[in-house]
């Protein structure tokens, strides 16, 4: 049997406020912590919050006493490995966590730990001093251990541990470390947690008579142009609300109206970077954007790769984080008849 304890009494003084409720994609940080065990372990203890499907415990006053009512959770009866995580890593994965749970149960224990890669210096009593690196490793949870080793080594215990590899080892002279993943990161201050928003965009422009189409600032031959008050980039367009909105700014039609003559005939590239230019006014930046080109005529598909060119260095982001598709409505409707082009786009951006 797998068993987890996941851990969040904590008082988040170093973050300034309760870090465990702060949102990541709509979810708490607590919640995102633990929901990954639900799926993975056969019983779930959350201590000090509740989370659907999973067991409560009251936190103690330290973490110490939180992990050890989180044990008296579970019946004594229980046999296998229980892993003990802190609520403040949500970023853990599913297969990290089984394969803790494999060394566990072919070791006894399974802590991971990462090598240190900064310089380390010490500063005790005023006295600097530079410390080999090389010599030292960080611990992340889950650690995962045989559940009465550790029930016993929590009964043995004649004072309080940082954490339970270091109760384990003093107990019983050995713990086993493996590797472990630098994306499960421990949210310690403000700047560690990230903060993501997703924004949806859709333009639609008719044909009206002309030569060439502009999508995506790249000009595709055709026996017609769009309409429209600026130069009818609809891809550009619904790319631009798609950032507006996930930034918590206004949309298009808002920032650059079609009865203002300064937008008349406009490059939509400079557009698309005042948007990106307003997402960052309030603090976000681009991640990625991923976009679908619906149309019958002309073929889109040749010209994918040169829009995402041009659009990465506008959204100032690497060109494999723009995904240009395009498909055809089988000739149903509006578009299928060939009466003009739409665009459905979506942006993903990070409070930088």
């Amino acid at each position: 049997m797998r068993y987890a304890i996941v851990v969040g009494g904590g008082t988040s003084r170093r973050f300034g406020d309760d870090k465990l409720s702060r949102k990541i994609l709509d979810k708490d940080v607590f919640a995102r912590s633990a929901e990954v065990f639900l799926n993975v372990a056969d019983k779930v203890v959350t201590v000090g919050r509740r989370v659907d499907g999973a067991i409560y415990a009251p936190s103690g006053a330290t973490r110490f006493l939180s992990v050890a009512n989180g044990l008296s959770a579970l019946s004594d009866a229980e046999q296998g490995v229980v892993a003990v995580h802190d609520g403040a890593r949500p970023f853990i994965s599913r297969k990290f966590v089984r394969r803790l749970y494999d060394c566990a149960e072919k070791y006894g224990s399974a802590v991971p730990r990462l090598p240190v890669t900064d310089t380390v210096w010490s500063d005790i009593d005023g006295k600097l001093a530079q410390t080999d690196r090389n010599a030292l490793f960080t611990v992340q949870t889950p650690q995962v251990f045989d559940i009465a080793r550790l029930r016993a080594a929590y009964q043995r215990a004649q004072r309080e541990y940082p954490d339970e590899s270091t109760l384990f080892f003093d107990v019983y002279g050995d713990v086993h470390f493996t590797d472990g993943d630098r994306s499960n990161t421990k949210i310690t201050y403000p700047s560690d947690l990230p903060e993501y928003k997703t924004g949806v965009g859709f333009d639609v422009h008719p044909f009206e008579r002309g030569s060439g189409v502009i999508l995506g600032g790249v000009t595709i031959p055709y026996a017609y142009k769009l309409a429209g008050h600026s130069d009818a980039d609809a891809l550009c367009h619904a790319i631009c609300d798609a950032v507006l909105s996930a930034s918590d700014n206004k949309d298009i039609g808002h920032q650059f109206p079609d009865t203002d003559p300064a937008y008349l005939g406009a490059d939509s590239t400079q557009l698309l970077a005042r948007c990106v230019r307003l997402a960052a006014q309030k603090g976000y930046e681009v991640v990625n954007v991923s976009a679908v080109v619906i149309c019958q005529q002309p073929k889109i598909s040749p010209h994918t790769d040169q829009m995402a060119r041009v659009l990465s260095r506008i959204l100032d982001v690497p060109v494999s984080c723009v995904n240009i598709s395009a498909t055809t409505t089988e000739h149903l409707g509006a578009l299928g008849n060939g009466d003009g082009i739409a665009v459905s786009a979506q942006a993903l951006l990070k409070r930088s």
